[in-house]
């Protein structure tokens, strides 16, 4: 990547277009995943898992903003769900290192999330 801005970019489509294979090799090998989730994970493997979770209700993501300050951005986007709660507003505060995401800090809004998981949790158990 040739900045920090383009990686995290590509990283935030990567993963709304549940391209995993893709997201694996923007992703550090020994990443950090935490903020507002149940369990704070470390790992590719372990940090890539959380999307796959995601992806029976994902659409896509769309960017609302991005800032970037050296090697940190914090990108502000619509994580667009097919289920009745429609967007879900997300942020993302993301450290890159050697041309790859090394830390994410997630904040979403909770409000309907508890409607997205009910849904998943439906879909996955059929």
């Amino acid at each position: 990547m040739n900045n920090t801005r383009d990686l995290v970019l590509e990283y935030v489509a990567a993963a709304g277009n549940k391209d995993f294979d893709r997201l694996t090799e923007l992703v550090d090998d020994e990443a950090t995943f935490g903020g507002t989730v149940k369990n704070e994970v470390r790992g590719v493997d372990a940090f890539v898992q959380g999307f796959r979770n995601l992806a029976p209700v994902a659409i896509r993501h769309d960017v609302r903003d991005i800032v970037v300050d050296g090697d940190k951005a914090f990108v502000l986007y619509d994580f667009v769900t097919d289920t009745e709660v429609g967007a879900v507003l997300c942020g993302e505060l993301l450290v890159t290192r050697n041309g790859r995401i090394s830390s994410s800090t997630l904040i979403f809004d909770w409000r309907r999330w508890p409607e997205v998981l009910q849904e998943i949790g439906r879909r996955t158990a059929a």
